[in-house]
């Protein structure tokens, strides 16, 4: 077989899944895949998407090892995993701005705060010596 045609199967995820079964980085690439594109959904759910797309990131750097280029699931992995990671702080960012700006929010807060806790999250805060009550003008 001629170079291109090697060049061909190197990137071809058919053939690598299923001519190195046994191979380490294939699976690390494989597993790095599926963990990002489960981290995207899971971004809704707490911190869940922004763990699982750092562990993705990170397995599909660690399925290189010493080749000289990345598996095509790794690349993969690696773009599933950014996505989850940052629309997971896209949505941590966004769920902190209503908190603090929608006094409908802040007053349900408040209460699941006081049930919980014995003490609502404004007082918490007013305890760190950070007030969010607005003033009228």
């Amino acid at each position: 077989m001629g170079d291109g045609d090697n060049q061909y199967f190197y990137n071809n995820y058919n053939y690598n899944k299923a001519h190195n079964e046994l191979d380490k980085h294939v699976s690390l690439a494989t597993l790095s895949l599926v963990i990002g594109l489960i981290s995207i959904p899971f971004c809704f759910f707490m911190y869940t998407g922004i763990i699982l797309g750092g562990i993705a990131v990170v397995l599909a750097i660690l399925s290189k090892g010493t080749a000289g280029k990345l598996l095509p699931q790794a690349k993969k992995g690696i773009f599933y995993g950014a996505i989850g990671v940052v629309l997971g702080y896209v949505v941590l960012v966004s769920s902190i701005h209503t908190l603090m700006t929608d006094p409908d929010s802040r007053q349900q807060l408040n209460q699941f705060s006081e049930q919980y806790y014995g003490e609502s999250l404004d007082d918490m805060l007013k305890e760190l010596g950070i007030n969010l009550e607005t003033t009228d003008l």
